[in-house]
């Protein structure tokens, strides 16, 4: 079974490994809890993207710190590379990581050194920095400053994430047409738990990815534009079910987005809030839908047409797949 070896979206607070938390926290003489694995796991009981965002604030507080930040980097792409994956853009609010002093200069140097370190020692994986805004939060256009000064130095592009609807994604034109004036690519969590209002200002704004965009299903003509546009669809079946942003997994769009020629990719979200990784989602998606090694095979050629990088690296990954 093909379980592929691409993962578009990726959040670095969501995937810490429970040894890499337990070895931290003892190091670091702090408290370990009693069920690490609750404390950073969701259960089958979640009800909500609350409940679901309640398992981010152990690795929070942990993330305050340059070495815990290079460190976490470096576990998850040592962990991805062992898992087979061949690339993969991580994503993290610079922003979350600065309440002990940390400027977000430091914060994103820090998780370059991990990833550098971490492809040094795995040569087989390339990855990509994404910095997330987050909605409502007032440092967002440092953010963005952020990553204009390290895009092409280790970040590959910028992101909106957070309680969708809080905020009226109109209020980030203005941040996004100057990030796109800047070449710099952007994706965004956009019909999530959301409107597909969302979905089609991100499109406007010029959003080459869509993250989730689980309510594009409700319009067709939403559904008309995503594929007329060839825009990315960062699918996270996993999450969603979690979430509750879908009811069931046959709910789920997926198969309904592939089927209408949408560009549909395969991703996993959070690796440890979610206890997943790629091969899991495949095989979930298998389980409950008719895709097969080939529908599987064509997502990943989706997300390297999707991938913040330049063409000749997007062109050494289809090699790749192709040997592989």
């Amino acid at each position: 079974m093909y379980q592929g070896m691409i993962d578009l979206h990726l959040h670095l607070d969501g995937s810490l490994s429970i040894p890499f938390v337990q070895t931290y926290l003892k190091r670091c003489g702090q408290s370990i809890p009693a069920d690490l694995h609750a404390a950073l796991s969701v259960s089958p009981s979640c009800k909500s993207l609350t409940d679901y965002l309640e398992r981010f604030s152990l690795p929070k507080r942990i993330l305050q710190y340059a070495d815990a930040l290079e460190l976490s980097a470096y576990d998850l792409v040592k962990r991805l590379a062992l898992e087979g994956l061949i690339y993969a853009e991580i994503r993290f609010a610079p922003a979350f990581h600065c309440e002990l002093g940390l400027t977000q200069s430091n914060v994103v140097e820090s998780v370059i050194r991990g990833v550098h370190h971490a492809m040094k020692e795995f040569p087989s994986i390339k990855i990509g920095l994404l910095l997330c805004m987050i909605v409502g939060d007032e440092h967002n256009q440092e953010t963005l400053q952020t990553a204009l000064h390290y895009h092409g130095n280790g970040v590959a592009g910028l992101d909106l994430a957070g309680p969708e609807g809080a905020v009226p994604l109109e209020a980030y034109k203005a941040l996004f047409g100057k990030a796109k004036e800047a070449g710099l690519p952007f994706t965004i969590h956009a019909g999530e738990c959301g409107s597909v209002d969302n979905i089609l200002k991100a499109v406007e704004f010029g959003a080459q990815r869509i993250g989730h965009g689980v309510a594009a299903v409700q319009d067709p003509t939403c559904m008309e534009l995503l594929a007329e546009r060839g825009t990315i669809l960062e699918c996270c079946f996993t999450s969603n079910l979690q979430t509750r942003a879908v009811s069931m997994p046959a709910a789920h769009p997926i198969l309904s987005f592939y089927r209408h020629g949408l560009a549909v990719t395969v991703n996993t979200d959070n690796l440890t809030v979610s206890s997943t990784s790629l091969a899991k989602e495949h095989q979930a998606l298998m389980r409950f839908f008719p895709l097969t090694d080939e529908d599987f095979l064509q997502m990943d050629y989706n997300a390297i047409r999707g991938a913040f990088l330049s063409n000749a690296d997007k062109a050494q990954l289809v090699k790749h797949l192709k040997e592989h």
